[in-house]
């Protein structure tokens, strides 16, 4: 059974991000679709003592714009503040040290694109949670139509046998009757929940929901452990989560 699950690719990602990347044997970056402003597409948050912070890279381009089109506006000093943020808040984490040359590298080069960025972040991250889906980008399939018919296009072109979302899809995938639309292809469509689990976390009282960067920093090889071991709840789209 060849999975598929398609994402836009978004900065520094939340561990839920990669729990549903461990369903797929193809993972599709879904990089042709609206560039939203202050989306997670060009933020994310991190734990820094008593708080958590968002970083942000600044963005550059006119009127509707695919992601990949999104130009970094690096008029502004982005990189180096991100990068003194990771310093200043996980400098002392158990397995800074482990990670940091990667970041370092990340934030000492000129990026151009945003989507690039992300992505190379996130195959990163990936490959340190031991995960090796295919990767490619949703540009590369010259897919033209919208919302679930696009997924399902997307689909078919990879000739998947099943795809798989998460829940937060559930309600315009519901709206386009879309578990229909992919039984009528022989596509099982399934939504996964991810429960977020609870790990030792510098600055006292956990925060979830941030960065993975904070759970690798934190917890280092035991990092795989923790996001996949996570109680999830799946179901085929239109029937109820079974736990």
């Amino acid at each position: 059974m060849k999975t598929v699950v398609i994402s836009q690719p978004t900065y520094l990602p939340w561990t839920g991000y990669f729990r549903i990347m461990k369903e797929a044997d193809v993972y599709v970056f879904l990089d042709h679709v609206q560039f939203k402003r202050r989306s997670w597409q060009c933020r994310n948050r991190i734990k820094a003592p008593g708080k958590w912070i968002w970083l942000t890279v600044p963005t550059r381009h006119k009127g509707l714009c695919s992601i990949k089109d999104v130009e970094i506006d690096n008029s502004k000093p982005w990189a180096r503040r991100h990068w003194r943020a990771l310093k200043t808040c996980y400098g002392k984490a158990p397995y800074f040290d482990v990670y940091s040359s990667f970041f370092k590298s990340v934030y000492g080069k000129k990026w151009m694109m945003l989507a690039d960025l992300n992505i190379h972040i996130i195959k990163y991250l990936a490959s340190q949670l031991g995960l090796s889906s295919g990767f490619m980008r949703s540009s590369q399939l010259n897919v033209e139509t919208k919302r679930t018919q696009m997924l399902l296009d997307i689909c078919k072109i990879l000739k998947a046998d099943r795809y798989v979302s998460s829940v937060g899809a559930e309600g315009y995938m519901m709206e386009d009757v879309a578990g229909k639309l992919f039984r009528n292809e022989g596509i099982a469509a399934e939504l996964l929940e991810y429960k977020h689990s609870i790990y030792p976390q510098m600055f006292g009282e956990f925060i979830p929901n941030l960065s993975l960067l904070d759970c690798l920093f934190n917890c280092g090889p035991d990092s795989p452990k923790i996001v996949f071991s996570t109680r999830t709840r799946k179901s085929r789209l239109g029937t109820p989560l079974q736990p």
